[in-house]
């Protein structure tokens, strides 16, 4: 269905329709993924290394909340794609990866339950595994190389429930429930359908694996739980209501996280951040850096990256010229490097991995010709990203 255009015809087209031509430096290597239908468009979800094979899954959403599988291989080029039959719906925005084998935890089109799905790479195909009839309107899913936790959030219940899978992944272990006090129906049928605001909505796991770390809707406004390993309730760092407080976090062990926050407009960074999940605070009330010129509307990724052996905590988010906007901090929280990449097209961080070859591949929204949200992958090389620490040094 799909095939790769290849970024000099990138540049061609772009060249012929803009009075500025693209900067060849900003993209290293970037593929974009064509629709031959010419009229779907497509919200890049997730993506993840084959554990069997060469090359990556992606994850995708399309005509709303409709499910999209394919395989790239290691240059990016298009090896396969999949519409998912109608009935499944809603991905989890994560690939879980759970013993050599990639699932993607969905909702059923008609009972709105849970279903869990795994990939079959050589038949092109998924298999359904179980079904979790009480998780209605599942949000997100994560494995936290213990347990699979999910997320859900009923339509009418007023509540985000928790819930941790069994190592056999057909029944919950346990569950708990954050009171929301009040009717979020509207915001979460836009963000599983893709029709309006995506919330930064995810669970995570201390590296102790002793506290879960819920963002979403809880007591009036949209906040961070901290919960212990039974799902009690440790502590919170609320945001300004329905606004967006922490829209990224990625722990590193007691008292250590990196986390990206918002306030009025503006996303602020802090790569060492000493939350404690006994507080009771307001996100704002964490220290952290802002810088106004990245998009409060676009998510921002945390992840881990090696360079040269020494790993950092890599920050990706969107300008609002539509760039994005690379930045790597060391260990004690120090920025040692900073890249824009892109230039001409509008551009949306949606994923990213470092690569068996110290790459780092990044999934991303490209938007063509100014209609068109198509799926993309850039490719930052081994030599790029040591380049760039080379740059601040």
């Amino acid at each position: 269905m799909k095939k790769a255009l290849y970024f000099f015809i990138f540049l061609l087209v772009y060249t012929l329709f803009s009075c500025e031509k693209p900067d060849l430096s900003s993209l290293p290597s970037m593929k974009i993924y064509d629709d031959k239908n010419g009229n779907k468009s497509f919200e890049p979800l997730s993506i993840a290394k084959s554990p069997t094979s060469d090359g990556y899954i992606v994850l995708s959403a399309f005509d709303g909340w409709r499910i999209q599988l394919m395989k790239i291989d290691n240059d990016g080029e298009c090896e396969w794609n999949m519409e998912l039959p109608n009935k499944y719906i809603n991905a989890s925005p994560e690939l879980i990866i759970i013993q050599n084998e990639v699932y993607i935890v969905c909702m059923d089109q008609i009972g709105l339950f849970t279903r869990l799905l795994k990939i079959d790479e050589l038949n092109k195909a998924v298999i359904e595994v179980s079904s979790f009839e009480s998780i209605l309107y599942p949000v997100y899913a994560h494995y936290t190389g213990q347990h699979l936790m999910i997320l859900n959030c009923p339509l009418s219940w007023q509540a985000m429930g928790v819930h941790q899978v069994s190592s056999t992944l057909d029944t919950t272990d346990q569950q708990a429930y954050l009171n929301i006090n009040t009717n979020v129906d509207d915001y979460i049928l836009k963000h599983a359908m893709h029709t309006g605001k995506r919330w930064p909505i995810f669970i995570k796991a201390t590296p102790d694996q002793q506290n879960y770390i819920v963002n979403g809707f809880y007591n009036y406004s949209f906040s961070t739980v901290f919960l212990g390993s039974d799902l009690s309730f440790q502590g919170v760092y609320n945001g300004p209501g329905f606004g967006v407080g922490i829209s990224a976090l990625l722990p590193f062990g007691t008292g250590d996280f990196a986390v990206a926050r918002q306030l009025n407009q503006n996303v602020f960074y802090n790569s060492k951040a000493p939350l404690m999940p006994t507080n009771i605070a307001m996100a704002s009330s964490i220290e952290a850096q802002g810088n106004a010129e990245l998009d409060t509307e676009s998510p921002t990724l945390i992840k881990n990256l090696t360079i040269k052996g020494e790993v950092y905590r890599a920050f990706l988010s969107s300008t609002r010229s539509q760039q994005l906007l690379l930045s790597l901090y060391d260990q004690n929280g120090e920025l040692k490097g900073t890249k824009y990449i892109g230039k001409s097209v509008p551009i949306k961080a949606c994923d990213m991995i470092q690569t068996p070859y110290s790459e780092l591949l990044i999934l991303a929204q490209v938007r063509i010709m100014g209609s068109y949200n198509r799926i993309s992958t850039i490719k930052l090389s081994k030599s790029n990203l040591e380049d760039l620490l080379e740059d601040v040094n």
